[in-house]
């Protein structure tokens, strides 16, 4: 191909592939951005669409690695089941964070509202971003119930092993269970944890990505929270998922038991006591006579 040639091909392309003059971005994160926000966000050309034409996508503030594009009806609600899933773009983001896919727009299996969703594999990060799309025959969906999550079993264990006995920092293994009893997925809701005495647990512990939670499917967490030197007494650690609309929140307790420290005195005792010298007779003392009777 010839230098002309291939930059008429070039320039078609990009005619193709590029926004109409003029065009406004408009961008939602999951937390309700907007162009502000400080989490990952994409961007769509202005105006109506229809499906089946393809358009640039803007990603901003993305960890680097995988993400999916999928087009979705109900405003994605119902999660992977409001979307046209099969016929996802998948693309890179590089390690700044930005990316600007070509993605084409498949029609939803749901009738609009409609969004473009983006999230990376595991739904660690998550943004959509409203589409008005044109073409879409697929049936309306009833309004359904908020999402929620269920509390199915919830543990803490004292795991600091020797330096718990003798009070030292150690850890409390935490496990977690949950549920998710509605018809539409959970996709990584915030996750706080924190740690202290009954009723005074303010120590901010780093909890787990919650990632996705399908409709009707359980998932157990196990979280390794650090605890500070302490001699006996109760541990509380308290949690909070913010599912939109029904957030779940949890308290569980441990109780430290270092039993070193008093077998340790016990034993410090008995030594100083068996170390101490026999009394002997002073000096000059002559023993004493036995008395004849």
């Amino acid at each position: 191909m010839t230098g002309p040639v291939r930059a008429v091909v070039l320039l078609a392309v990009a005619a193709v592939l590029t926004p109409a003059p003029g065009a406004a971005a408009t961008v939602d994160a999951t937390e309700g951005g907007g162009a502000a926000a400080a989490g990952p966000g994409v961007t769509l050309p202005a105006g109506a669409l229809r499906v089946g034409q393809r358009v640039l996508v803007g990603l901003d503030g993305w960890p680097a690695g995988t993400v999916q594009i999928e087009v979705c009806g109900n405003a994605a609600r119902r999660g992977a089941l409001d979307c046209a899933t099969g016929a996802a773009t998948h693309g890179q983001v590089p390690p700044i964070g930005r990316a600007t896919l070509p993605v084409l727009l498949a029609a939803p299996p749901v009738a609009c509202p409609c969004v473009l969703r983006v999230r990376t594999p595991i739904g660690t990060a998550t943004a959509v971003a409203d589409l008005t799309l044109a073409g879409v025959t697929a049936p309306a969906v009833a309004p359904t119930a908020p999402a929620e999550l269920t509390l199915v079993a919830l543990r803490a264990t004292d795991r600091s092993g020797p330096r718990g006995w003798f009070g030292l920092p150690g850890v409390l293994a935490v496990r977690i269970t949950v549920h998710n009893p509605g018809p539409q997925e959970i996709t990584d809701p915030a996750f706080q944890l924190t740690v202290g005495p009954p009723g005074r647990a303010r120590t901010i512990v780093a909890a787990p990505a919650v990632g996705t939670i399908a409709a009707g499917q359980t998932r157990e967490y196990h979280v390794a929270v650090p605890t500070d030197a302490a001699p006996f007494g109760r541990y509380e650690v308290d949690g909070r998922i913010a599912v939109p609309g029904r957030p779940l929140a949890f308290t569980v307790s441990a109780a430290r038991r270092p039993w070193g420290l008093p077998v340790a005195a016990a034993v410090l005792t008995v030594v100083l006591l068996l170390a101490r010298p026999a009394r002997r007779p002073p000096p000059g003392a002559t023993p004493a006579e036995p008395i004849d009777k």
